[in-house]
């Protein structure tokens, strides 16, 4: 008798893993054509016959995509960010297919390798930027809750798969107190805070302890400790996914961008 869901179908943890695997390894192919396209050692030879299989791997990134966000979508508030992201990454996803497809049978001379490369490394970055999304959406239904200090959690916020890239940031005096969090998703969130608040004022921004159980990002008062928080590059879904993220995980996310301050309210 075969085990699994009554209907034989793979049970919902499972699903989810091969569909992230096949996005993973459809984007993972093409950031190696990146590298092969930027490499003087790979001639055109290696490019011209690799280029249908990438081809054949990138087909399925945007419904590979959207199984992943369907299926994480059922354990959000809404899909609200879900539709967002996805319309983000469909026409790049489009844009992909559409470059190798029309560079399939040509040859890859000196001119027509540059363009390539360009293209391929553009929407290369895009999609990983929408990767990240994907799976801080993904972490926040399926991660785990822990009781953290406030403080060791801004000081020492996990670096997760969702990371891109590190912002600086300041410290208040002040911060204490036990929260229950996903140290993965508040960190992240925190270090997407530091990222608009930066962006709109061009300060260092400063994490202070608000009013209540509120954690406040911006550039009011003074911080002497210096921290990394982990970000991703800002796209036009990142603070809708971040807010659905925050919610999944029982916490409260405003954004004021006149005042560049970001807040997040934490559950004791």
């Amino acid at each position: 008798m075969e085990s699994g869901s009554p209907s034989g179908k793979p049970d919902e943890p499972q699903a989810l893993e091969a569909a992230l695997g096949h996005f993973r390894d459809a984007l993972g192919s093409v950031k190696n054509l990146e590298q092969g396209l930027h490499s003087v050692r790979v001639g055109p030879r290696s490019i011209e016959s690799v280029l249908p299989d990438v081809r054949d791997s990138c087909a399925a990134i945007e419904s590979s995509a959207r199984e992943v966000l369907d299926r994480v979508a059922r354990r959000l508030p809404d899909r609200t960010a879900v539709d967002e992201l996805l319309a983000w990454l469909g026409p790049r996803a489009r844009e992909l297919d559409r470059v190798l497809t029309a560079a399939l049978g040509k040859p890859v001379n000196a001119k027509a390798r540059l363009g390539l490369e360009q293209d391929v490394a553009r929407l290369s970055r895009e999609l990983e930027a929408g990767r990240a999304l994907v799976d801080l959406l993904d972490d926040a239904v399926r991660g785990s809750r822990f009781p953290l200090d406030l403080a060791e959690l801004v000081r020492h916020a996990r670096v997760s798969r969702d990371a891109s890239a590190h912002i600086e940031a300041r410290v208040a005096p002040g911060l204490s107190g036990e929260v229950l969090v996903n140290p993965r998703v508040c960190g992240l969130v925190m270090g997407i805070g530091a990222s608009l608040v930066h962006q709109r004022s061009g300060s260092t921004p400063i994490v202070s302890r608000g009013t209540d159980a509120c954690l406040v990002i911006g550039v009011e008062g003074a911080g002497t400790e210096v921290v990394l928080l982990p970000t991703v590059t800002l796209l036009a879904p990142t603070l809708s996914c971040a807010r659905a993220a925050a919610r999944a995980c029982g916490l409260g996310l405003r954004w004021d961008e006149a005042a560049a301050r970001f807040s997040v309210t934490l559950p004791p």
